[in-house]
C-alpha cells in the first residue's frame, strides 16, 4: 500500500501528515509556502518514492488562494494528486472528525483516503487556465460597468427627471443601460466617433428648442 501525504492549507503555510500503508502516522508538521520548503518537500517525496518503488498518494482540501501555491508546486513537479472540495471533504470525514483544528483535518483527510476511492484531479493545460482567468476578469469588468451606468442613470433621473422627454431611449444622449453600455469599447471608454455624434445630436436638439 502506498504512503499517503495529506495537507491542509492555510495562509502562507500548510499542515502535512504522512501515513504509511499500515495507516500509521509517520510524520506530522508544517511547511511554509516558500521555495526552500517546497524543495525539502520534494526531497521527502522522492525518498518515499524510492522506498516504496512508487509515488505516494497526495491529497488535500481545496481552500481557495491558501491551497493554490501547494497545487502549483504539484503541477510544476508533475505529481498526481487528489484535490477535495470543502463539501466533499466534510462528507467523507464527517464520521471521523474529532477536533476542529488544521492538524486534525489533515489527519482525518489522510485516514479517509484509505477507505474512500478518489479519482485523480485532472490537470488542465496552462492556456485554458489563463483563458478562464481572463474570462472571469472580463465578466467582472462588464458587471461593474453595467452597475456604474445604472447608478448614473438613477442619479440623472433624480437630477433631471424630464430627461426622457428631451431624448428618447434610442438616442445616444440618453444614458440608459443599453445605450451607454453598448457605446463603450473594451477599454471602458466612449469612442471619439460616438462622442462627436452625441455633440451633433445635442446641437440639433438645441436648435429645435430655439
Amino acid at each position: 500500500m502506498k504512503h499517503v501525504l495529506a495537507f491542509d492549507g492555510s495562509m502562507g503555510k500548510s499542515t502535512i501528515v504522512i501515513y504509511n500503508g499500515y495507516r500509521q502516522c509517520e510524520f506530522e508538521g508544517e511547511i511554509t509556502h516558500t521555495k526552500s520548503s517546497f524543495k525539502a518537500l520534494k526531497e521527502k517525496i522522492s525518498k518515499i518514492t524510492k522506498q516504496d518503488g512508487q509515488a505516494p498518494e497526495i491529497v488535500f482540501e481545496a481552500s481557495g488562494v491558501y491551497s493554490t501555491p501547494l497545487e502549483h508546486f504539484f503541477q510544476t513537479e508533475g505529481y498526481t494528486y487528489h484535490r477535495l472540495s470543502p463539501l466533499e471533504a466534510k462528507l467523507q470525514t464527517a464520521s471521523m472528525r474529532r477536533h476542529k483544528t488544521d492538524q486534525s483535518d489533515a489527519h482525518e483527510i489522510a485516514k479517509s483516503h484509505f477507505r474512500v476511492e478518489r479519482e485523480e484531479t485532472y490537470q488542465e493545460e496552462y492556456y485554458y487556465k489563463q483563458m478562464r482567468a481572463h474570462t472571469r476578469y472580463y465578466d467582472e469588468l462588464d458587471h461593474e460597468i453595467t452597475h456604474l451606468f445604472n447608478r448614473m442613470h438613477a442619479i440623472l433621473q433624480l437630477s433631471f427627471p424630464e430627461l426622457e422627454r428631451l431624448f428618447s431611449k434610442r438616442s445616444a444622449l440618453f444614458l440608459g443601460k443599453g445605450a451607454c453600455h453598448s457605446s463603450k469599447n473594451l477599454t471602458g471608454t466612449v469612442p471619439v466617433t460616438t462622442r462627436n455624434k452625441r455633440k451633433r445630436t445635442l446641437l440639433k436638439h438645441a436648435n429645435k428648442a430655439r
